[in-house]
């Protein structure tokens, strides 16, 4: 592992109301936009957020103004790409396993990515469609995969890639890696949450496993980021590990988050990129002891990653 996550950070603390965050993507260093997937408000929301470029530590954040009215919690949107060539954004949704494009300000344009039937809601296991969701502003591509392998794909899933015509291009076999499951349970759920593209050519793909137990204490995630580089069509590929985390709920830590969205942040002064990571909390889902948190975190990436080929142990 070389990637190094920090403390994560408690926005409602900071005035952010609790929600389902379920995606996020970056305009710049500092303005992000979040979706929910049961925001009946608006598309989308825009949050200013303060990163110490020393440290890449979070010092702040605060809502923008919000854009206009557009309910799209039907869709159950689950990822957001923001392509600032064009200044919109494209949202996934995982009731209707379309990716429609909205504008600044947060109304639908009409366009959509050229989504394969093969991708279909009959043929994704029940609420384990889209959840990923990311724009290369580089190569001018976006990515997407389900969450869970289709019902006619057994062991991988599939990225797919767009152009800039919107239409769908390649796929790809991403291996995930087998649960881990050491107790009884409630809700189990294992697959990929987030993806984010490095504007290299590779891709990082964010894998979560969220075990709740029926009484919930020793529920846990365990997020691991891993970093692919697509290059030969349909070929399996090879993940390296970048780094992992597990939150908890148990009697003296209680961190537990469910991180669904991941994108790019800021560079830090010392030029190591980072990544930026957002938890759903179900909407401050909980009781009078605990009550499930609104978190951001970062992950600092090194200068130097280590050399390709390198797997997941």
């Amino acid at each position: 592992m070389y990637g190094q996550p920090l403390k994560s950070v408690n926005i409602h603390r900071m005035g952010v109301p609790h929600g389902n965050y379920s995606g996020i993507t970056r305009l710049d260093d500092s303005l992000y936009a979040i979706v929910s997937d049961k925001d009946k408000d608006y598309a989308f929301r825009l949050l200013y957020v303060d990163i110490d470029r020393e440290t890449g530590k979070i010092r702040s954040c605060r809502w923008s103004s919000p854009a206009e009215r557009h309910d799209i919690s039907r869709r159950d949107p689950e990822g957001i790409a923001y392509n600032p060539h064009t200044d919109t954004f494209f949202i996934s949704g995982e009731g209707d396993q379309r990716i429609a494009e909205y504008s600044r300000d947060g109304l639908p344009t009409g366009h959509e990515l050229g989504v394969p039937q093969l991708f279909g809601t009959d043929n994704i296991q029940a609420n384990r469609g889209f959840e990923a969701l990311t724009y290369d502003t580089t190569s001018m591509t976006y990515w997407t995969t389900t969450e869970a392998p289709l019902k006619s794909d057994t062991g991988f899933l599939r990225l797919q890639k767009f152009g800039s015509d919107l239409g769908a291009q390649e796929q790809y076999r991403y291996p995930t890696d087998s649960p881990h499951i050491t107790k009884r349970y409630k809700l189990f759920v294992n697959g990929v949450a987030g993806m984010v593209a490095m504007g290299d050519g590779s891709l990082i793909i964010m894998e979560r496993e969220a075990l709740i137990t029926k009484r919930y204490l020793g529920s846990y995630v365990t997020i691991r980021l891993y970093r692919v580089r697509p290059t030969v069509a349909d070929e399996v590929l090879s993940k390296e590990l970048v780094t992992s985390f597990t939150t908890h709920l148990r009697i003296g830590r209680m961190n537990f988050a469910n991180f669904e969205g991941i994108c790019l942040g800021p560079r830090l002064n010392d030029g190591r990129q980072t990544l930026l990571l957002i938890s759903d909390s179900g909407g401050g889902t909980g009781n009078a002891i605990y009550r499930v948190k609104d978190y951001l975190k970062t992950v600092s990436l090194p200068l130097t990653p280590p050399k390709e080929g390198r797997h997941a142990e």
